[in-house]
């Protein structure tokens, strides 16, 4: 795990991009920016302070389905999909089962908005 900094307005993945791990938010405010938004002028989703984004590319290894951009000066904590996975190997296979499950699910939805 790394903290990480973005300034506001910067681009911290971008819908299709390969998924290299999830970011923790640990100050500021990160809006999340879906295909189907066109104009990219306001979020689909704001996260803020202890949020997760980009979780579902550690689950699966679909690519990004979303862009996140920092809305204000931010630090988050980067886990790489590495340290994910050596957390989640320890984990009972009915759960790893139940995120994937999830993860999956949740793609389906926003494939059809």
């Amino acid at each position: 795990m790394k903290k990480v900094t973005f300034s506001s307005g910067q681009t911290i993945f971008k819908a299709g991009d390969a998924a290299d791990g999830l970011y923790i938010v640990g100050s500021g405010r990160i809006g999340v920016f879906f295909p189907s938004n066109s104009t990219h002028n306001e979020p689909d989703i704001v996260l803020e302070k202890t949020q997760i984004l980009g979780e579902m590319g550690v689950i699966d290894t679909a690519s990004r389905m979303a862009t996140a951009r920092a809305i204000e000066d931010c630090t988050l904590v980067f886990v790489s999909r590495s340290e994910f996975d050596k957390k989640l190997e320890d984990t009972d296979p009915v759960v790893r089962g139940v995120l994937a499950i999830l993860s999956s699910r949740l793609r389906d939805v926003q494939r059809r908005r």
